[in-house]
């Protein structure tokens, strides 16, 4: 006994006779009869009463009708469970990545990816956030790793990690032995800003409208348009900056 026979048995059951499942299934009706007089031995019992030119179920080929389905059913699932892991092992995975994940996150991840799913091709296309979640509403990538969240109902958001915005500035600024500073302070510091669209930016200005603080009255003197210009920028000295907490941890391993 095999799939094969329960299907023909099962196409039987169906049709009601040998002939018209002979014809669904692409068989001859001798081939479909050879076929259920071998499943009728193997069982010990007939299955099928005739009836003329149909067919009608005995008992225990109602009973058996019941499990054919179950295990063609199962059949079924774990072929598709295969074919699924089978994509899963050689699948081409296109993601998006804003300017922090893109350069601190998925970097050191690939090494991982590559042990644990060698048959994966991995691209990333990058921009700000606001870039990255046109490309993911436009179905470009499958997934997106992006530094803040919208109100877009098409995309669902799942937190990774928290990677708070730090206050920077050259070790020789004013402010650097300043552990603190007002906001009248932070109003009248030159900032260097992200281009308009990064997380990093509506991060800050979801920050200081949450404690009623208007974000347009900032002191912008520039705006870079990746971390790493931004931190130069601070580091040699001109203006300060709000950036990723990650990337700056990556900049002191660098001795930036």
């Amino acid at each position: 006994m095999n799939l094969h026979h329960l299907k023909i048995f099962v196409a039987i059951a169906d049709r009601g006779s040998f002939s018209a499942a002979a014809e669904a299934i692409a068989l001859t009706q001798s081939t479909v009869s050879q076929h259920m007089a071998s499943l009728e031995d193997k069982i010990g019992m007939p299955l099928f009463e005739r009836l003329g030119r149909g067919t009608t179920l005995t008992p225990g080929g109602t009973l058996f009708l019941r499990h054919a389905r179950r295990i063609l059913g199962e059949s079924d699932a774990l072929l598709q469970a295969m074919n699924g892991f089978r994509g899963l092992e050689r699948a081409d995975l296109v993601i998006g990545a804003s300017n922090i994940p893109a350069n601190y996150l998925v970097p050191p991840l690939l090494a991982t990816l590559e042990q644990q799913h060698p048959g994966i091709s991995l691209t990333m296309l990058t921009g700000d956030t606001a870039e990255v979640l046109k490309m993911l509403e436009g179905a470009e990538i499958e997934l997106a790793l992006v530094g803040s969240n919208s109100k877009s109902k098409e995309i669902t958001f799942k937190p990774l990690l928290d990677d708070p915005l730090v206050l920077v500035v050259a070790s020789s600024h004013p402010h650097a032995k300043q552990g603190r500073l007002s906001i009248d302070e932070l109003y009248e510091l030159p900032l260097i800003m992200r281009e308009t669209g990064s997380g990093s930016g509506q991060s800050l200005e979801q920050a200081l409208r949450s404690t009623r603080h208007d974000p347009s009255e900032l002191n912008i003197a520039a705006r870079l348009g990746s971390n790493e210009a931004v931190l130069q920028a601070v580091a040699s000295g001109y203006g300060a900056a709000f950036v990723s907490e990650l990337s700056v941890q990556h900049w002191k391993q660098a001795d930036c």
